[in-house]
């Protein structure tokens, strides 16, 4: 999964985003933030969608 593919998921689960540092997006769900690295079409590692996920309480 490609941070594009990640962002769009993250908007079905009812995630909100907020510009970061660089090219990354702070993620927002349920008082819970975590940080969304937007590369282009670089897959995303599956430790780091799980941490995501987690972060997030999913």
């Amino acid at each position: 999964m490609n941070s594009k593919q990640m962002k769009k998921w993250l908007e079905q689960q009812g995630a909100t985003f907020q510009p970061g540092k660089g090219s990354h997006l702070k993620v927002f769900l349920n008082g819970k933030q975590s940080s969304l690295p937007m590369h282009g079409t670089a897959e995303l590692g599956k430790g780091l969608e799980a941490a995501i996920r987690r972060q997030l309480g999913l």
